[in-house]
């Protein structure tokens, strides 16, 4: 891909894992093959209600709380005031009280060969009245939200703009 529109051109390397999510870059607009400019993007992520600290891994936890589970505001990012769901180390610890509402191991999920990825099977264990989220769909928003956190890093490189790689 061309990277022409953006004042600044990075490589992303994205490793979606199992436990946790990290995502490295390195500035290749400005290397002269000696030496480079590189890095490990600390991801601003919910640690408490209302609490954000940025760190360098994103743990692969997807929590779906109750509607009425937390105070409006709580669940605010930089990029964004309110979602309805949690990624991350907010939703680890939330998911260790109230574990039929927690995804974990999406992407072991995601490569079974025996399930269909793009139904909506976890939480696993969830009662009926739980939503649900297909082994894809919570890996499009841990990936989603390494993005935004890029973005909001990085807002004269945007990300459909660099030169990326995800691991699996």
């Amino acid at each position: 891909k061309v990277i022409s529109e953006a004042k600044e051109a990075k490589a992303i390397g994205i490793d979606l894992g199992t436990t946790h999510n990290a995502l490295a870059y390195t500035d290749i607009s400005s290397s002269d093959g000696e030496t480079t400019v590189h890095g490990v993007l600390n991801i601003p992520q919910l640690t408490a209600p209302g609490a954000i600290e940025a760190r360098p891994l994103l743990p692969s936890f997807l929590y779906l709380p109750h509607a009425d589970e937390l105070a409006p505001g709580e669940l605010g990012l930089p990029w964004s005031q309110e979602q309805d769901y949690i990624v991350g180390e907010l939703a680890r610890s939330r998911g260790a009280t109230t574990p039929i509402r927690l995804v974990s191991s999406a992407k072991s999920w995601l490569c079974h060969p025996g399930v269909d990825r793009r139904a909506a099977i976890l939480p696993s264990d969830a009662p009926p009245e739980v939503a649900r989220v297909s082994p894809l769909e919570a890996s499009i928003r841990y990936l989603t939200h390494l993005r935004l956190a890029w973005e909001h890093a990085y807002p004269d490189a945007p990300f459909n703009q660099q030169n990326i790689t995800v691991t699996i």
